[in-house]
C-alpha cells in the first residue's frame, strides 16, 4: 500500500518525463500525446507492483507454494501429466451454502440441529400429505355414494383454521441445544409406517361410523330428498356461469360471493362428515408433529397449540349448537338427541387420542430410543410453559372482541397498548 502511495504521487512526474521525451523527438503532445503519456504511465506501475510483490513472495513466502508443493508430489506419484484443480480460500463450491467466516466449530453444531430440524420437518409433511390425501378421498367416495357432497361454506370454514394450523407447522424451528439422540430418517422406518397404516385405519373406522350413524338415522326418505334436491338443482349452474363471468372479469369480490350463496341442502351425513372430517385433518397435524427434543414444541408453537384446541371446543360447540346462528350460517343439521352429539364426539376423540396413542405406540416399540428421548422432554413441560400459549389467546380474542366492535377508537387504544406492552426497556448507560 506505501508503494503503491509513492507510484502515485510520482505519476505526474513520470507524464510529463514522457511528453518532454516525446516533445525531443519532435512529435505531436495534442490530446493523443497525452493519452499515450497516461498509458506509458500505467504500464509502468503495473510493472513496478509486480516486482515489488514478487519480491516479498522471495522474503516472505507464498501461502500457495504448500499447496502448489503436494499437486506436484500427488501428480509425480500418479505418473499423470493431467492438470489438477487447486482450490483457494474463496473459490465457489458446491458447499457454499454450508460455510462460514467465523473461526469456531459451533457452526457445525448449528447445522446440525437446522439439518434435524429441516429432515424431521420433511418427513411431517409427507405424513400428513398422505394421510389428508386418504381421508379427503374417502370422504368426497362416501358422499358422492349417498348422492349428497360437501358444503362451500363449510369448505371455507374448516380451510381457515386447516389454513392456520398448516403454516404453523411448516414454520419449525429448532431447539437451541442439539440433543444426543438423532431423528428418524427414513419415511419407510417401522415406526413411522406401521403409524401411517394405524393412523389411516382408525380414521377411515371413525369416518365409516359417522357415515353409518348418519344414515341409519336418516332414513331412505330423507336420503331420497336430499339426492332430488341435488338433482332438481338447477341455480347451480347459473351459479357457476356467473362465477366463470366473474372471474373473466377480474371481480374476485363477486366471484366469491357468488360462491358463497350457492344453494344446499342441510342434512346430518354431511354435518357428521364436516365434524369428523375437520377434526381429522387437525389430528394429523398434532399426532405427526414430533416437536422436542430437535425442534420447538406443540406448546411453544402457539398458533398450532391454538388451532388444535380451537378445533376441539368448536366441534363441541357446533355439536350442541352453542350459536345457532353458526350452526344455520354454514349449513349444519342439528342432531336428533344428545345420545347422538356424545357419538360424535366420541369419534372425534377417538380420532384425536387413538391416533396419538397408536403413533407413540409405534415409536416406543421400533425406536425405544427416540421414544426415551421424547418422554424425557415432555416430562420436563409445566403448567408455566402453557402461560405464553394463553396470552397469545387472550391477544387473539381482545383483537376480534375490538374489531368486531367496529369502534375506531378502541382499534387505536389497542395497537398503542400492545406496542407498549412489547416495547422493550431502555438499556441503562
Amino acid at each position: 500500500a506505501r508503494l503503491k502511495h509513492q507510484l502515485a504521487s510520482q505519476q505526474q512526474q513520470w507524464i510529463q518525463e514522457v511528453l518532454e521525451a516525446r516533445a525531443a523527438r519532435g512529435e505531436d503532445n495534442g490530446v493523443w500525446g497525452h493519452i499515450e503519456a497516461v498509458k506509458i504511465t500505467t504500464s509502468r506501475m503495473r510493472k513496478e507492483l509486480e516486482e515489488e510483490r514478487r519480491r516479498l513472495a522471495m522474503v516472505h513466502g507464498n501461502v500457495y507454494d504448500a499447496q502448489k508443493d503436494a499437486i506436484a508430489k500427488l501428480t509425480a506419484e500418479m505418473g499423470s501429466e493431467s492438470d489438477l484443480p487447486m482450490v483457494r480460500p474463496g473459490d465457489a463450491s458446491v458447499a457454499a451454502p454450508f460455510t462460514s467466516r467465523s473461526p469456531s466449530v459451533r457452526n457445525i453444531v448449528d447445522l446440525i440441529r437446522q439439518g434435524r430440524c429441516t429432515l424431521l420437518s420433511a418427513l411431517q409433511q409427507q405424513q400428513i400429505m398422505m394421510l389428508e390425501s386418504l381421508i379427503s378421498a374417502y370422504v368426497l367416495s362416501a358422499l358422492s355414494l349417498e348422492g349428497a357432497r360437501s358444503s362451500e361454506r363449510q369448505m371455507i370454514a374448516s380451510s381457515w383454521l386447516l389454513m392456520i394450523a398448516s403454516i404453523a407447522f411448516s414454520y419449525a424451528t429448532p431447539v437451541e441445544r442439539m440433543h444426543p439422540e438423532r431423528p428418524l430418517r427414513r419415511l419407510f422406518h417401522p415406526a413411522i409406517f406401521v403409524s401411517m397404516l394405524g393412523q389411516a385405519a382408525i380414521h377411515l373406522y371413525c369416518m365409516r361410523t359417522a357415515v353409518n350413524m348418519a344414515t341409519a338415522e336418516m332414513g331412505p326418505e330423507k336420503l331420497a330428498e336430499v339426492v332430488e334436491f341435488h338433482r332438481r338443482e338447477r341455480l347451480r349452474e347459473l351459479k357457476e356461469a356467473e362465477q366463470e363471468k366473474a372471474m373473466e372479469e377480474g371481480d374476485w369480490m363477486a366471484a366469491s360471493l357468488a360462491l358463497w350463496s350457492t344453494p344446499f341442502l342441510p342434512n346430518l351425513l354431511n354435518t357428521c362428515v364436516f365434524l369428523v372430517e375437520t377434526a381429522q385433518c387437525v389430528a394429523v397435524l398434532l399426532v405427526n408433529y414430533k416437536g422436542r427434543p430437535w425442534m420447538r414444541g406443540i406448546t411453544e408453537n402457539h398458533a398450532l397449540f391454538l388451532s388444535v384446541g380451537a378445533t376441539v371446543v368448536g366441534c363441541a360447540a357446533l355439536s350442541w349448537s352453542v350459536f345457532p346462528e353458526i350452526n344455520n350460517l354454514i349449513h349444519l343439521e342439528p342432531f336428533p338427541s344428545d345420545a347422538f352429539r356424545f357419538q360424535v364426539m366420541g369419534l372425534v376423540f377417538m380420532s384425536l387420542c387413538g391416533t396419538f396413542i397408536w403413533d407413540r405406540m409405534c415409536i416406543a416399540i421400533f425406536a425405544p430410543r427416540v421414544f426415551s428421548a421424547m418422554v424425557d422432554e415432555a416430562r420436563s413441560v409445566t403448567a408455566a410453559d402453557l402461560l405464553p400459549a394463553l396470552q397469545t389467546l387472550g391477544k387473539a380474542l381482545g383483537f376480534l372482541v375490538v374489531l368486531g366492535s367496529g369502534n375506531i377508537v378502541l382499534l387505536i387504544g389497542g395497537w398503542f397498548v400492545y406496542k407498549r406492552m412489547n416495547a422493550k426497556p431502555a438499556q441503562p448507560v
